[in-house]
């Protein structure tokens, strides 16, 4: 997932920018996920739209991945099963844009009403269904798009949920290879030339945040460097981009509650 979030600041070429993962829990069990991007970083590089001569256009808009997909039906009827159901977990995501270039607003949000932990289990990171789900415009083809994307590119991290009132976990299970792969990556890198060091300045200001919230008083928590809140019902973790983990199960967690 590092790579990924590298990728996003690069393409977006954001000085400063916070990726948040969030949960609300209730008692019962259902709750609220959700990844959100807060870009504003990018209109302090002097960032202007290419309509600038016109009046700035607000927008504001929620649309659902399943109503996209809809569209392209076609097209996704002839994924492997596998493609295909990477694409159906974020039907379950409701996303939302909000950009105001005069108020040097940018903000990306993917959200989820879940009914039960059960239905986030074996989930693919949205962050890495996203990388792999092709671009749909003029010439390009969804299944072509997919069918490029190398075999190991496509071994995917995932994680589930479990909660029975007393102990949270989030587990996540990296596929076999894929640490080998990014050690070794990480050994290859022997120098940095302008382009990279201006990029690690620029990550410098970057950070992915991760708050839980509970219905219940925190008792412990396995996960490092967290900042419990004042009544313990929530926790925040926030990571430099430059310091996420290489290994991801790092991020892994368990929650005892109290009585």
């Amino acid at each position: 997932m590092k790579k990924i979030l590298v990728c996003l600041s690069i393409i977006l070429i954001v000085s400063s920018c916070t990726m948040k993962e969030k949960m609300v829990m209730n008692e019962d069990g259902s709750g609220t996920f959700s990844y959100g991007f807060d870009l504003a970083g990018i209109f302090k590089m002097g960032f202007k739209s290419s309509d600038s001569a016109k009046t700035n256009k607000v927008v504001d808009t929620t649309f659902t991945f399943k109503e996209v997909f809809a569209k392209a039906k076609d097209s996704i009827a002839k994924l492997p099963e596998t493609e295909k159901q990477k694409l159906k977990m974020l039907e379950n995501f409701k996303v939302n844009v909000k950009a105001n270039e005069a108020k040097q607003q940018l903000k990306f949000d993917m959200e989820y009403n879940f009914p039960s932990t059960d239905s986030l289990k074996n989930m693919v990171s949205p962050l890495e269904t996203l990388e792999a789900m092709p671009r749909i415009g003029p010439g390009k083809k969804l299944g072509s798009s997919l069918s490029a994307v190398p075999e190991e590119q496509n071994k995917k991290t995932h994680f589930s949920y479990n909660y029975d009132g007393k102990v949270f976990e989030k587990i996540i299970l990296i596929p076999d290879g894929a640490k080998k792969t990014v050690k070794k990556k990480k050994k290859e890198k022997t120098s940095e030339d302008g382009l990279s060091k201006k990029m690690d300045e620029m990550l410098k200001e970057c950070k992915y945040s991760v708050e839980y919230h509970f219905p219940k008083k925190i008792k412990t928590l396995s996960l490092k460097n967290a900042i419990i809140s004042k009544d313990r019902k929530s926790f925040v973790l926030d990571i430099p981009i430059e310091d996420f983990p290489e290994d991801e199960q790092e991020l892994g967690f368990k929650v005892t509650f109290e009585n």
